[in-house]
């Protein structure tokens, strides 16, 4: 076995969609797999390219948004190590609709759609994980939608920033933002200015403290507390 081969597999073994996969499986694919390096802020592809296959990403961050012809960016989705995209347009057999961009550098494994066709016609487990993953995508899109959309924009911002706590996380904690506020703006259908008015608005209140990009917040008890008052308005 040829060292790429053997990293390909190793890549593949650690990614969730393939933790069920045959090893005869993940043996056929490794022929067609192809590693994607995207430097930050590179577009792997544009709504309306064609869509041959679908990225599984190993490292990094990508943005999925949808450009208006006014050239918009409205970030829809923000994928991170272990996801992957480009799936259900691929089983379609249609255009990508969304437009994707690293948002650091990344690095990716391309497989073309006729290998996972191959390995969802000859492994019923892996067809039923596949649409496991495709099913919780939806969902984690419909909380988003309900969250970020019918939310007002301060419970928006709070929520985000809850859902970037590790499980179990004590006071005070940290939170690293990997994203530039104008994108994390963007995602919760908010202005720039918006953001940092809220942002400040809860640094007022004592409830967490910005330097930089690192959030520190001071009370997770009072912050959710915050967001629930502010839903109840």
């Amino acid at each position: 076995m040829t060292a790429p081969t053997q990293r390909y597999l190793e890549i593949l073994r650690n990614l969730p969609l393939f933790l069920e996969v045959r090893q005869a499986d993940l043996d056929a694919l490794v022929p067609s797999v192809r590693t994607v390096h995207a430097e930050r802020r590179k577009v792997l592809f544009k709504r309306g390219d064609p869509c041959e296959g679908f990225h599984m990403l190993v490292s990094g961050k990508v943005k999925l948004s949808l450009v208006s012809s006014q050239g918009v960016d409205k970030p829809l989705d923000i994928v991170t190590s272990g996801g992957s995209f480009g799936d259900i347009t691929m089983l379609l057999e249609r255009p990508y609709y969304l437009t994707a961009q690293a948002l650091e550098d990344s690095l990716l494994l391309y497989l073309p759609r006729n290998a996972i066709v191959r390995l969802i016609e000859s492994d019923s487990r892996f067809a039923m994980r596949m649409l496991a993953s495709l099913s919780m995508r939806m969902r984690n899109v419909v909380d988003d939608i309900e969250c970020f959309s019918l939310q007002p924009p301060a419970a928006r911002l709070v929520t985000y920033l809850l859902r970037l706590l590790p499980p179990g996380s004590m006071t005070p904690a940290k939170i690293e933002l990997s994203m530039h506020k104008n994108v994390v703006a963007a995602q919760l259908n908010l202005t720039p200015e918006t953001l940092s008015r809220y942002f400040r608005e809860l640094a007022d209140r004592g409830l967490l403290s910005l330097e930089g990009r690192t959030i520190v917040v001071n009370d997770i008890d009072r912050l959710g507390e915050y967001v629930a008052d502010r839903t109840k308005l």
